[in-house]
């Protein structure tokens, strides 16, 4: 599996052992740096495994996270599957 691979599966298992109202900051500790996670957010948002909105993006590329970070209902279940 490699590292943006590794990261989604990561971020997934964590949102899923989250407190039901999603996770502020703490997401975003990770020691490949907040940009990488706050990108990973991004492609997740877009794959629509979290809810959408939390994540944008402005004109020069970077990402700001609106927190909380919730899964929804197809990032559950794919959460799930990780981490079975």
């Amino acid at each position: 599996m490699n590292d943006d691979k590794n990261l989604e599966k990561e971020v997934l298992i964590r949102l899923l052992h989250a407190h039901p109202s999603g996770l502020g900051k703490e997401v975003l500790d990770n020691y490949r740096g907040e940009k990488v996670v706050a990108s990973t957010l991004a492609t997740l948002q877009d794959r629509g495994l979290i809810q959408h909105g939390h994540v944008t993006c402005n004109e020069t590329g970077e990402h700001t996270v609106n927190l909380p970070i919730k899964l929804s209902s197809a990032g559950v279940e794919a959460a799930r599957k990780l981490d079975s």
